[in-house]
C-alpha cells in the first residue's frame, strides 16, 4: 500500500453505483425544474398572446402553445446538451465524495486484515479530511499501544526465562535460591502485566456474545 503524500486519482468514475445513482437523480431534479419552470411559466401567461415571425410567415396565437413548439422543436438539443453539463457537473462533485469513500474502504480493509500501516491521504478538494484524519489519529494509537504491550510482553518471557533458569540451577536446592532476585524478577513481571492490563482497560471492548 502506498503512503505517497500526493496521492492522485485518475479514475473519476470510481464508484460506479453510487456516482451513476447521483447522476441520474441530479438529472431526474433537473428535468422536473425545468418541467416546473414551463407549467409556472405557461400558468401566468395563459391570457398573454404572442407573434412570431418565422420563414415569412406571421403567427399570432397564445404565449404557452407557441412557446411549447419551439421547445418541442428543440428539446433535443436541451436534452443532449442539459444531459451533457449534469452529467459533468455530478460526476465533478460526487468525485471529491466517492474518492475519499475508496479511500476509507481501503483503510478500512486494511484494518480489518490487522493492518495498521495504512495511512489515508485526501486530496485539497476531496471531503471527509476529518474522519481521515481521525482514522489515522485512531490507527497511530492503536500501533502505539499494541507496539506497548509487545514490549512488556517481551519483558515478561525474559524474566520467565531467567526464573525458570534460576529454578533449573537449584534443582533438589544444593544451591540455594537468591530470594531477593527471585522476587525482582517477580516484581518485573507484576509491572509488565499490570501495563498491559492498563492498556487493554482503555478501551472500551464489546461483551462477549455479542
Amino acid at each position: 500500500m502506498s503512503s505517497h503524500p500526493h496521492y492522485k486519482r485518475r479514475n473519476y468514475f470510481i464508484k460506479k453505483e453510487f456516482q451513476g445513482r447521483y447522476i441520474f437523480h441530479y438529472f431526474v431534479l433537473a428535468a422536473l425544474g425545468s418541467i416546473l419552470f414551463i407549467g409556472v411559466f405557461s400558468f401566468f401567461s395563459a391570457n398573454t398572446l404572442s407573434i412570431t415571425y418565422e420563414d415569412y410567415h406571421l403567427q399570432l396565437g397564445v404565449t404557452p402553445g407557441i412557446l411549447f413548439q419551439k421547445i418541442l422543436s428543440t428539446q433535443w438539443v436541451f436534452i443532449m446538451l442539459g444531459g451533457m453539463v449534469v452529467v459533468f457537473v455530478t460526476l465533478m462533485l460526487t468525485h471529491r465524495l466517492a474518492g475519499p469513500f475508496f479511500r476509507f474502504e481501503k483503510a478500512l480493509d486494511a484494518m480489518r486484515n490487522k493492518d495498521l500501516s495504512d495511512k489515508i491521504f485526501l486530496r485539497k478538494k476531496d471531503q471527509g479530511k476529518t474522519l481521515a484524519k481521525k482514522l489515522n489519529a485512531f490507527n497511530h494509537m492503536l500501533g502505539d499501544d499494541l507496539a506497548d504491550i509487545q514490549r512488556h510482553n517481551e519483558k515478561i518471557a525474559v524474566s520467565s526465562r531467567n526464573l525458570a533458569h534460576l529454578l533449573d540451577t537449584s534443582p533438589d536446592m544444593e544451591k540455594p535460591l537468591e530470594t531477593a532476585e527471585v522476587a525482582s524478577l517477580l516484581e518485573e513481571i507484576q509491572q509488565s502485566r499490570q501495563s498491559i492490563q492498563e492498556t487493554v482497560q482503555a478501551y472500551t471492548l464489546p461483551k462477549a456474545g455479542e
